[in-house]
């Protein structure tokens, strides 16, 4: 079977096709178009190489798909192999490239949107040219004139004279008219063909336009990525620049230790003569350390050894006014003397046989420990509370200005002369010892440069804040953070049971509120009134 047209698309425009088969059809002209046309249980190729070779002509249904459709590329190559005329018709604004670039160069289009409802009297007489267009009645009368026979006779000598006169008499108005015709044919190519070169300049501007544009942005894009490879390769330098020192044994010399004198009653901020100003309140209340006011960074950075990623990001915190924390961990003596006043629940916390007195109150909870300080504050009409993370570190490392982070306040070697852990891990290369197993004193060990002891091992000490898991968003002014997760609350400085990386300054752990552990106690601070 013969058709008119073979619909060339691609599977993305095949509602399009159908739509127009559909018109086409509607006015007698025959189409072929997959898959509608494909019997069922055939050779795809086949039945398209066979239908091309069927059509007077290939309609190509050109969008920006079918310059992907490696189908329509090959049913063109196909088309122009059979020298069957391909009439291009653009359904979208795209341009041809590739090999559909290649194949189309000389083609005259045909635009679907600027034809509107003239589309399908275009296509039919640009099929006139191969053979007459199936027509409805009008064919048929065709085919009836040309079977029906022809009758006999002929016109008579006059009447062809008179003809033949009537020609001459036209002749020159004919020619003159061919010769109008033909100057406004002429005319009108001229115009269009220098609509063609002006449109080709355009295109060929733009063209130009967007590969400079394109160029740029390249460049631009090559620069941005130099400059950060450079930053990354700086930063790679400074972080193992800053390992290489960490990784640089440091210790400060061990502070000998001395007597201190213990005021009765809190000084004022101007009599108080940070990390050597101290006092007690009661009998039975702790010894204070006057802390001062500062800034310092808080958390560790990235090439510190043991690190955890909780401990990040490192910032500045600033402490605007001085204050007072205990100069060592609540002892049990300190806090049975809350259970005997009923400050505390009745509840007498183990000591392991280690001893009371002296030793770190252990095997309490954070509730116990808010529960010491509430009592503590009514007996001295002063406010005592737990301390926030922020200020034990800041309290902890010992420094009221931005200093160089080390894990511990005397430099990044520890041993068991500075420190209650345990013994038998290092941490850089330290020494390694049969470790004690058990708490030590509360006022043994040596004093920081706040005067505090035990910041490093010892017993962990809860502080006030929710847990969160990492310092982002920590108050920059050193106050307790309450939002996060406050089922569980932050422990800081490590214990007797702990490995040395776990006393670092920075080190943070979240624990339940209603926990108690032999190796959790706690530490209390105390404002100071301007």
């Amino acid at each position: 079977m013969t058709y008119d047209l073979f619909i060339s698309h691609s599977s993305e425009d095949a509602e399009t096709a159908l739509a127009l088969v559909a018109d086409f059809e509607n006015r007698n002209i025959t189409c072929w178009v997959a898959p509608r046309d494909i019997p069922m249980g055939s050779s795809y190729h086949e039945e398209i190489v066979q239908a091309i070779e069927n059509s007077r002509a290939v309609l190509l249904l050109f969008s920006g798909a079918a310059n992907k459709s490696e189908h329509v590329l090959r049913e063109v190559e196909l088309a122009a192999q059979g020298k069957k005329p391909i009439l291009p018709l653009r359904i979208d604004v795209s341009e041809p490239v590739g090999g559909l670039k290649y194949m189309l160069a000389n083609k005259q289009w045909v635009e679907r949107k600027a034809l509107g409802n003239r589309l399908v009297e275009t296509v039919e007489q640009l099929l006139a040219g191969s053979r007459p267009i199936h027509t409805g009645v009008d064919g048929a009368r065709a085919r009836q004139a040309a079977t029906s026979p022809k009758k006999k006779g002929g016109l008579s000598p006059m009447l062809i004279t008179a003809i033949a006169v009537l020609i001459l008499l036209l002749g020159g108005g004919i020619v003159a008219w061919q010769q109008i015709e033909a100057r406004r044919v002429a005319q009108e190519l001229k115009i269009k063909q220098e609509q063609e070169i002006l449109e080709t300049a355009r295109r060929e501007e733009e063209r130009l336009k967007k590969e400079k544009e394109e160029e740029a942005r390249k460049e631009a894009e090559a620069k941005k990525a130099a400059e950060e490879e450079r930053q990354r390769q700086q930063a790679a330098k400074d972080a193992e620049r800053r390992k290489q020192a960490a990784l640089q044994p440091v210790s400060l010399p061990v502070q000998p230790s001395v007597e201190i004198e213990i005021q009765k009653k809190a000084p004022t901020m101007g009599e108080a003569v940070p990390g050597k100003t101290f006092f007690r309140e009661c009998d039975l209340c702790p010894v204070m350390a006057v802390v001062p006011r500062g800034s310092n960074l808080i958390g560790s950075p990235p090439e510190e050894i043991g690190r955890s990623s909780n401990e990040g990001p490192q910032q500045p915190v600033n402490f605007h006014l001085p204050l007072a924390v205990a100069r060592s961990e609540i002892s049990f003596e300190e806090y049975l003397a809350c259970i005997a006043e009923g400050g505390c629940t009745p509840d007498r916390p183990g000591d392991y046989g280690w001893g009371y007195d002296k030793q770190p109150a252990m095997n309490l909870s954070w509730n116990d420990a808010n529960r010491y300080v509430a009592w503590l504050s009514q007996k001295t009409k002063a406010r005592y509370r737990l301390l926030s993370e922020s200020e034990w570190e800041y309290a902890a490392r010992g420094c009221a200005k931005v200093c160089d982070s080390m894990p511990f306040w005397f430099g990044n070697q520890i041993s068991k002369d500075r420190a209650n852990y345990d013994w038998r891990y290092a941490y850089l290369g330290s020494p390694k010892a049969q470790a004690r197993r058990k708490t030590v004193p509360v006022d043994s060990g040596e004093a920081n440069p706040f005067g505090l002891l035990n910041v490093h091992g010892n017993v962990r000490e809860w502080v006030e804040d929710c847990w969160n898991e990492s310092l982002a968003g920590l108050p920059r002014d050193g106050a307790a953070r309450t939002s996060g997760d406050c089922n569980r609350r932050v422990v800081r400085g490590g214990s007797w049971n702990d490995e040395p990386k776990n006393l670092r300054s920075a080190a943070r752990y979240g624990e339940v509120p209603t926990q108690r552990q032999a190796e959790i106690g706690f530490r209390v601070a105390r404002e100071l009134v301007p």
